[in-house]
This record gives C-alpha cells, sequence and structure tokens, in this order.
C-alpha cells in the first residue's frame, strides 16, 4: 500500500476517532464473519448509536499513537474491528446486542478514561442501565420522600372523616332502633 493512502488512512482514523479519551471504544474480534453478517452487525452497532471500523492494526496503533491512547495497542493482534459511540458504555451496549445476532463477533477488550479494559468489563458497562433508565431512577428516588409525606399528611384527616363517618352511622342505627 503506497505511503500517502497509509497516512490518509490514518488521518482518517485519527478525524473519526478523536473524542476517544471521552467516547472510548471496544474492540472485537473480526475473525470469521461474512460479508452479510458484517452487514447485519453494522446495521445493529448503528441503531444502538455506534460506529464499527475493521482496522488494520499498524496504522490504528499510530493513530492511537497521536490520539494519546496508547494502552489500546496492547489488544491488537489478528483481524480487529473498533467500535465506538458517544460513550463506553453506548459502545459496550451496541458490541453486546450485535454479538447475540452473531457468534463469531468477539470482544477482546476495550479503553474508557484513559485505560484498557478487559471483554469481562466490556460485558459489564453493557449491563448498565441506559441513560433514560438511570433518570427514571433517580427522578423515583426523589420523589419518594415527597409521596411518603403528603400520603402522611393525608391520612390523618382520611382517618378523621372515617371516625365521623362511622360514628354518623351509629347514629343512624340507634335512631332506626
Amino acid at each position: 500500500m503506497p505511503r500517502r493512502v497509509k497516512e490518509l488512512m490514518v488521518a482518517e482514523m485519527e478525524q473519526q476517532l478523536r473524542d476517544i479519551n471521552k467516547s472510548g471504544c471496544v474492540l472485537v474480534d473480526y475473525q470469521g464473519i461474512t460479508a452479510d453478517t458484517d452487514s447485519a452487525v453494522r446495521e445493529s452497532i448503528r441503531q444502538k448509536g455506534g460506529t464499527m471500523m475493521v482496522v488494520k492494526n499498524s496504522l490504528f496503533a499510530i493513530a492511537m499513537q497521536r490520539l494519546g491512547a496508547e494502552p489500546v495497542t496492547s489488544l491488537l493482534r489478528g483481524p480487529v474491528a473498533v467500535v465506538w459511540a458517544e460513550d463506553p458504555v453506548g459502545a459496550a451496549k451496541a458490541v453486546d446486542e450485535a454479538a447475540k445476532q452473531c457468534e463469531a463477533l468477539q470482544v477482546r477488550g476495550g479503553y474508557a478514561d484513559g485505560k484498557t479494559i478487559d471483554a469481562e468489563t466490556v460485558k459489564k458497562l453493557a449491563d448498565i442501565p441506559g441513560r433514560e433508565e438511570l433518570l427514571s431512577m433517580v427522578a423515583g428516588a426523589l420523589v419518594a420522600p415527597v409521596r411518603r409525606l403528603v400520603g402522611g399528611l393525608l391520612s390523618r384527616p382520611r382517618a378523621f372523616l372515617n371516625g365521623l363517618e362511622q360514628l354518623r352511622e351509629q347514629k343512624e342505627d340507634q335512631q332506626d332502633q
């Protein structure tokens, strides 16, 4: 491959992965994936907000060195594809979903917060609830004490009214006799 083409490929990787120190990435083993499966995997990853790129290891290593993400190069051996999204959790979720469709897609590890992470940690990241779910959990936790307070405040007048209703019914029963 001519040197100029390699330079352009490295520049393209740098451009697409310029936020890797913030967004992180997941590296997957790309061996044994057919063209049809590749299309399905890429579409699945795209639907989850991720992007997948098959890389030449030596050129990817140069791009990562330039971006200050050298630790991820320790995962480079054999055919590799890189998956990234807005955050490491998004990339992990995208790969986890795609791996369910394609058994040949094996997670090698990833890069998050300036460190290399193993495949098990990537799986744990994929199991973290999504942003919307976390926000609803926080909102529920914030509203719960107020709900209990309102319920407690309303229970006293309700009990008083129930007592008055019972007294009224007793008096009516006494008058009917």
